[in-house]
């Protein structure tokens, strides 16, 4: 018994790091060729199985993109939960929050952007749930600000058009950002942090 529970375990292993190297593809193929340009053909031949066996486990181009969202901002979302019940500052808050939006869309490869080229392409039924956890995200970052203005931290500005514009610069650094460039990732981050909580926001 103990041996079918493995190999129970085992398959369900292989199963789901097949489905995550089928996602990581298809984020980098949506990046670059968009979501119609990229074909069922295209992730499977960078996967190394045939687009035949992606069926086994997805049912169509629209459920991988669906899944390609989801798994973008549900790592960077969790993480932002964790900073706000740190219970810090307004203004270390937002520091922590910038840090781990920059370091995560300069590691994993486009998936929070990818949903800003291709929104137009989707039905906003397809994506409901992508949806959901962005304007969860995006709260996040409005009622940290909205607490520093209260606590006398940041300057009086448009909440809203405020985190739309913090997020709008550091998701725009993956369409200029080498890792064999000049600025190493750290210095990128630091930058960016600095930039934006203590210069943009210095009251």
């Amino acid at each position: 018994m103990n041996l079918i529970n493995n190999k129970v375990s085992i398959d369900d292993d292989v199963i789901k790091n097949k489905r995550d190297e089928i996602l990581n593809e298809a984020a980098r193929f949506f990046r670059r060729k968009g979501f119609s340009g990229t074909s069922m053909q295209d992730i499977a031949s960078a996967v190394g199985i045939l687009k035949g066996s992606i069926y086994y486990h997805f049912r169509s181009k629209n459920e991988i993109f669906r899944e390609v969202l989801n798994k973008g901002i549900s790592p960077v979302l969790k993480k932002a939960e964790f900073i706000v019940g740190k219970k810090l500052a307004p203004r270390e808050m937002l520091r922590e929050l910038i840090e781990n939006h920059v370091n995560y869309i300069i590691e994993n490869d486009f998936s929070l952007v990818i949903f800003f080229q291709e929104k137009e392409k989707i039905s906003a039924s397809q994506t409901k749930d992508y949806i959901e956890s962005r304007n969860c995200y995006e709260k996040i970052f409005r009622d940290v600000l909205a607490e520093g203005i209260n606590q006398g931290e940041f300057p009086d500005v448009d909440v809203s058009l405020t985190v739309l514009a913090i997020l709008g610069m550091c998701n725009w650094i993956i369409q200029w950002y080498n890792p064999d460039g000049p600025k190493t990732r750290a210095e990128i981050t630091a930058h960016m942090v600095h930039l934006i909580s203590d210069l943009m926001l210095n009251k």
